[in-house]
């Protein structure tokens, strides 16, 4: 195909749809001209003119992106012509120092992949590619822009030259790294080294720009030397304990210099917290460099400067307040023990006050568990592996861990067990919820819990002797607090994990009978709790702690069962785990949590190991041929059905446990295509029977749910579109066949028909708000299913009187939040709407803008202000252009519709106003942002509310609620910016309470409400 793309302006249009488009088949489209151009001959051409007369950024952009992959093609260009490229460009950023910052990286990038491919290229006996640091150095003795400009350079080329590009040969890439580091990386580092010297020496000017960038690309530069793959071992950096840095022998003297460690640490202390963060990363690569680089004198001097800069640190603290900072100390910290051994770190000198510091340093992070916990594994990192050491240090010197290591121990135990009530009553994220978190925190805490275990022994035994019996009190209280209650089984989980956690610390060479005396205690007590919870059942449960148990069991059974007993009858103990039919279905339900805790216990060392999974999976692969069997035969309905509710329920429990990418894509493949078709017959057949869908829905609710991320498929993958398929085929399935049942009593109507229609809306809302499907692409390639389960979505919800959609607080939270997300993001299916439907829609908003729920009242407020977002926009696009056709029709339907029925945004506005003025209003930011775009639409009417507000006060007061409401639009303008819609809101929040300091002062009437607000 010819190149469609010859001037300037053919260019700049096809920047506009790359860059800026968002129809998709015009980005289609442009990208298929960039690849023509690239293919084109007159490719440097088109980007020389780009370059030097392209109007805009992204044109520059453009240009440097196809002279990217010009220059990265498997035929290279010439020599000359590379050359020729690389010069034009550093002569072209050295002429226009001052372009966005994302073009001068785009175009630096070239300069480095030109530079490192042609790394061995001779022209006329020269190794022409490798005078890049001469060239830089010219751009160092410039202005601040060139000088940043110049380490950018140095930067990215030392990063370009530790990319693995896979589609080329891994050998040619570890000779030319080989060769860069040989050659030039010592000299790079030094260089980095000595300007940030220079930098140092400077009054440093916080408020600066241009002096934090060079600062910020200086150590973006020593970062990436340090960060160097020296050896080819592509070290993984989710390995982050065990990495070392295999830094060459050549650079001993760098490193042997105290000046190097003083320059990161006086870095750290006189930069500000965005980049003192990166003074810290360097200091990581320090502390991690192969102990091998050093004899032993050199060393111990080596560590003593580590250590003593640790002690600065943590002697002024004030840094370590920002999360940035903090993050990297504890990793600092952690690399000291991965690299050093105990034996060593003790013979430091000031080691008594060092780890006196680090100890008060650990305990205070732990009280502070909402802040940075991510970061607390480095932490417990260190301590782990100090206490590990213990029995293997030699020296007279005392190590202190006897003194420290308990009382870390109980800072970790008391920090969880005060969590408890807080994420309760403040409705925080539960720690206890992210078990893989957990589990591996309670694996470091064992080893550091058996440090003079007597102490931390008779700690936990007191705290759990006095939790219990709070718990008893709790129980058999005439007056029973659920809440209290619910924090009381929450610290008792947080106690059954410790007990685990201490049991499994027991190591064989180093325990001894009074060790495993207390084992007993702490395990006779969870044993007593067990008997105590099974007391509660059937009526009550909790299952963060049956999870915990559970945890606490296997623990047990590893460290002092171990195998040689038989495994008993499943069903003899787990009666829900038959097909025998003694249980009815609805008492399957506890298969879910059953196999929740089983798969997270699984999880522990699952990784990808599919094998494994398929094990795990095997008897339920078992029952789906089973009901596979039963479908293609004399169909025995009641088996079929107990077999697959089963199934369902274990399902549900296994994706609920699943919270990777690689665990959720092991599940997915197994039950896609397998088995998703049975589910989707089962739903068909028994649509009548709610114990029968109820769990297949459910089951789908769970699939589709991006928790975590899970749902992360390769760009290459079709399973996100696939996935949504199949849910779409069973709300529609389901949604078709229920609406079938015809008119229902009203105690059937919940059960029959209302739950799982919330099930589906679910579903639904989770699928599409999961950010694993364009949707988009169904449209573009004729696929129906998209259009059918919105179709599904509003005949279900005209089968629904507004009364029930809030009655039933299940249908209303599923409905509501769906409805918020559709408007956010599929207006365009909103806005082409049957007129009935919309009012429908519109009317179940105003309803909801004033449940008691602040769920359902967060999500009307949400919709409404995307509603009257569309209007506004398609009415200000009408006013400012004389083509009123540029108004899609469906914008033009929806303006219409709004045009005969004014009443119904008014109406919103008063129930609005009303709730600001005269109820608790509890979700203040909410109300505000549709409020304004309702006044802003309904002008006029807003004035008419605001007179009858004032005219209804006495005379006295008048005047105030007259300012107060002048105040509400002080510097709003009229459109429905960011901005606008902050400083509206702002408004409103001082609106509020000066207008109810005025309505309740002496001498205000009762305002009750305003007849034209009701």
């Amino acid at each position: 195909m010819a190149l469609r793309v010859q001037s300037l302006a053919d260019l700049e249009v096809l920047c506009k749809h790359l860059y800026e488009g968002t129809d998709l088949a015009q980005r289609l489209q442009a990208e298929k001209v960039v690849l023509e151009l690239i293919d084109s001959p007159e490719c440097l051409h088109q980007c020389q003119l780009l370059l030097e007369q392209g109007t805009t950024s992204y044109a520059q952009l453009l240009a440097a992106t196809c002279l990217s992959k010009l220059v990265s093609r498997a035929s290279p260009l010439p020599i000359e012509q590379r050359i020729d490229i690389r010069n034009y460009i550093l002569n072209y950023v050295a002429s226009q120092p001052k372009l966005a910052p994302f073009v001068i990286q785009a175009l630096i990038q070239v300069i480095a992949k030109i530079t490192k491919l042609g790394w061995f290229e001779v022209l006329k006996d020269q190794l022409i590619f490798r005078n890049i640091i001469t060239d830089v150095k010219k751009f160092l003795q410039g202005t601040v822009d060139h000088y940043i400009i110049g380490v950018m350079i140095l930067s990215e080329l030392t990063q370009e030259m530790n990319l693995v590009d896979h589609s080329r040969s891994s050998a040619k890439h570890r000779k030319i790294a080989t060769s860069f580091c040989d050659t030039s990386l010592k000299d790079i580092l030094m260089l980095a080294c000595s300007l940030l010297k220079e930098l140092l020496a400077k009054p440093l000017i916080l408020h600066d720009q241009r002096q934090q960038s060079v600062a910020v690309q200086l150590l973006k530069l020593v970062l990436n030397c340090l960060s160097f793959d020296f050896i080819g071992n592509s070290a993984d950096e989710s390995a982050d304990d065990l990495c070392t840095v295999q830094i060459p022998t050549t650079w001993r003297a760098i490193f042997l210099e105290p000046e190097t460690l003083d320059l990161f640490f006086d870095l750290y202390h006189s930069l500000p917290p965005v980049l003192s963060q990166l003074a810290l990363s360097c200091l990581v690569q320090f502390a991690s460099t192969r102990r091998s680089l050093f004899s032993n004198p050199e060393r111990a001097k080596y560590l003593g400067n580590l250590t003593k800069g640790v002690k600065q640190i943590l002697e002024n603290p004030q840094g370590l307040s920002d999360p940035g900072n903090y993050h990297e100390f504890c990793r600092f910290l952690a690399r000291l023990k991965t690299n050093y051994e105990l034996g060593e770190l003790v013979m430091v000198k000031d080691y008594p006050e060092v780890i006196q510091l680090i100890a008060n340093f650990t305990i205070t992070s732990l009280q502070h568990w909402e802040f940075a916990p991510n970061s607390v594994h480095y932490l417990l990192t260190l301590w782990q592996r100090l206490v590990a050491s213990v029995p293997f240090v030699k020296t007279a010197e005392p190590h202190l861990l006897d003194t420290y290591a308990p009382e870390i121990t109980k800072a970790y135990i008391t920090s969880r067990l005060e969590c408890v009530p807080v994420v309760i009553r403040d409705g925080l994220e539960d720690p206890l919820d992210d078990t893989a978190t957990v589990f591996h925190q309670l694996e470091q805490l064992c080893t550091v819990s058996r440090c003079e275990y007597e102490k931390t022994c008779t700690f936990l035994v007191q705290l759990f002797d006095q939790n219990a019996q709070n718990y008893q009190k709790l129980l058999h209280s005439s007056s029973r607090n659920p809440i209290e209650i619910t924090v009381q089984e929450g610290r008792l989980a947080w106690l059954v994990y410790f007990v685990g956690a201490f049991v499994e610390g027991r190591l064989t060479y180093t325990s001894t009978d009074e060790h495993d005396a207390m084992d007993g205690e702490l395990s006779c007590r969870v044993f007593q709790l067990m008997s105590l919870m099974d007391a509660q059942l059937p009526q009550s449960s909790n299952e963060k702690v049956e999870l915990a148990i559970l945890w606490f069991m296997d623990q047990f059974h590893k460290t002092y069962v171990g195998d040689q007993l038989q495994h008993g009858s499943k069903s003899k103990h787990f009666p829900f785990l038959g097909v025998s039919g003694e249980c009815g279905l609805s008492y399957l339900r506890c298969r879910t949590v059953f196999y929740t805790a089983l798969t997270r216990l699984l999880m522990v060392d699952l990784g990808e190991d599919e094998e494994k999974f398929e094990n795990f999976m095997f008897p339920l692969a078992v029952s789906f041929e089973g009901v596979t069997r039963i479908f293609n035969s004399t169909f025995e309905q009641e088996e079929a059905k107990r077999l697959l509710v089963g199934l369902a329920r274990d399902l549900r429990g296994i994706a609920c446990a699943l919270n990777t990418k690689s665990s959720y894509s092991l599940l997915f493949g197994w039950l896609y295509p397998a088995y998703i078709s049975v589910l989707q017959r089962a739903i068909e057949l028994w649509y009548r029977e709610p114990a029968c869908t109820t769990p297949i829905l459910k089951l789908m609710a769970e699939f589709v749910q991006n928790r975590s991320h899970r749902l992360n498929f390769d760009g290459s993958s079709p399973n996100g579109i696939l996935l949504f398929r199949e849910a779409s085929k069973m709300i529609c399935t389901y949604g078709n066949q229920i609406l079938s049942l015809g008119t229902l009593s009203k105690d059937q109507v919940y059960p029959l028909k209302l739950k799982g229609i919330s099930i589906c809306y679910s579903a639904l809302k989770s699928a599409l708000c999961g950010n694993y499907v364009s949707f988009g692409v169904f449209k573009l390639y004729g696929d129906n299913h998209f259009d059918n389960v919105l179709q599904a979505f509003v005949k279900m919800l005209l089968s629904i009187s507004h009364s029930d959609l809030l009655q039933y607080r299940k249908l209303s939270q599923s409905y509501y939040p769906l409805l918020e997300c559709l408007t956010q993001d599929h207006m365009s299916f909103i806005s082409s709407l049957e007129p009935r439907v919309f009012f429908y829609i519109l009317t179940s908003i105003s309803e909801g803008l004033t449940a008691v729920d602040t769920i359902v009242s967060s999500s009307c407020c949400a919709s409404l202000d995307c509603i009257v977002t569309y209007l506004f926009k398609h009415l200000s696009k009408g006013k400012k252009t004389p083509r009123c056709r540029e108004i899609s029709q469906d914008g033009q339907r929806l303006l219409h519709f709004m045009q005969q029925n004014p009443d119904v945004l008014q109406q919103m506005m008063s129930i609005l106003l009303n709730t600001i003025i005269f109820e608790d209003c509890r979700n203040q930011w909410s109300v505000s942002r549709p409020l304004l775009g309702l006044i802003l639409l309904n002008e006029k009417y807003f004035s008419e509310l605001r007179a009858t507000l004032i005219s209804s006060q006495p005379d006295n007061k008048r005047e105030v609620l007259d300012q107060c409401f002048r105040n509400l639009m002080e510097g709003v303008e009229q459109n429905l910016l960011l901005k606008n819609r902050d400083r509206f809101t702002e408004n409103m929040s001082v609106f509020r309470r000066d207008v109810a300091e005025a309505l309740h002062s002496e001498g205000a009437s009762d305002p009750g409400t305003l007849d034209a607000m009701s």
